[in-house]
């Protein structure tokens, strides 16, 4: 698996909340899922997931919402990208 970091402008889609806690905890966290892509300069795309942390009464954003992003980017082998992000709304027209 691979690792870096990446910045930008995402469009976010097929958004859910998810709960997980560890094994034997008794606290819970929550995050949004959102679908994107990663667009490098040579022009390749890769469908990707933003994992964002979201306390348990946060709203999701809606499908084609812009959001400017930082975020540490796992690449497994055989699977698609995984973002772990934080991101900023962009406000629309």
């Amino acid at each position: 698996m691979s690792t870096t970091t990446v910045f930008g402008f995402f469009a976010l889609s097929g958004s859910q909340r998810v709960q997980s806690s560890r094994p034997g905890a008794t606290s819970k966290t929550y995050h949004c899922l959102y679908d994107t892509t990663v667009q490098c300069t040579s022009g390749v795309i890769f469908p990707a997931q933003l994992r964002v942390y979201s306390p348990f009464n946060d709203t999701v954003h809606i499908d084609d919402t812009v959001t400017f992003v930082v975020a540490r980017t796992y690449i497994p082998k055989w699977h698609f990208l995984i973002v772990h992000a934080h991101l900023s709304s962009v406000l629309g027209s």
